[in-house]
């Protein structure tokens, strides 16, 4: 199976306080997780024109128009074949194991639970056959009918941040370098 993968890196990072498109490693570093697992096409989603030149890999500018993260990854599975790994540019904990496990469990598509058992749309691995509603009004709604799979052991990979209190509180656990 031929996966893209999208890399959400276009966000203002307001409650960051930091760019978290370059936190720990960055879109570099998972880019390296994602080949690393397999992933043989990697695109980042720079959010505007001017940040498309800060990324080496393939970076294209969000739709103009778009008024939400979900109308972005519908504009991206209309315009990349196959299925789509969505994956925030704050995954700071993802790795290899985890999205092997995730591609591996996703015949109908997939979204990850995390430790919490709460699904992780920003996590979904799209069908290239999915039904994507146009009227969604968020990535959740987005991937609604997409299965929920429990990544068991891989759970915490499948966390993002947004605060530097999320950061501080996974330090503190030795969970985040």
């Amino acid at each position: 199976m031929t996966v893209t993968a999208l890399i959400f890196a276009g966000g203002k990072s307001r409650r960051m306080g930091e760019d978290k498109a370059t936190m720990f490693g960055g879109v570099d570093r998972l880019c390296e997780v994602l080949e690393r697992a397999g992933i043989e096409r990697i695109v980042v989603l720079a959010g505007s024109e001017e940040r498309v030149s800060l990324f080496g890999q393939e970076a294209v500018a969000d739709p103009e128009g778009a008024e939400g993260l979900h109308q972005v990854v519908h504009w991206a599975w209309e315009r990349f074949e196959g299925p789509l790994l969505l994956v925030p540019c704050d995954a700071f904990l993802l790795n290899v194991a985890a999205v092997e496990f995730l591609l591996q469990h996703t015949t109908d598509g997939a979204v990850p639970l995390d430790q919490k058992g709460q699904r992780q749309p920003l996590f979904a691995v799209i069908p290239a056959d999915a039904f994507l509603p146009e009227n969604a009004s968020s990535v959740g709604d987005l991937v609604s009918a997409i299965p929920s799979v429990n990544p068991g052991p891989h759970a915490e990979a499948f966390t993002n941040f947004n605060t530097p209190a999320e950061v501080l509180h996974h330090r503190e656990a030795r969970r985040l370098a």
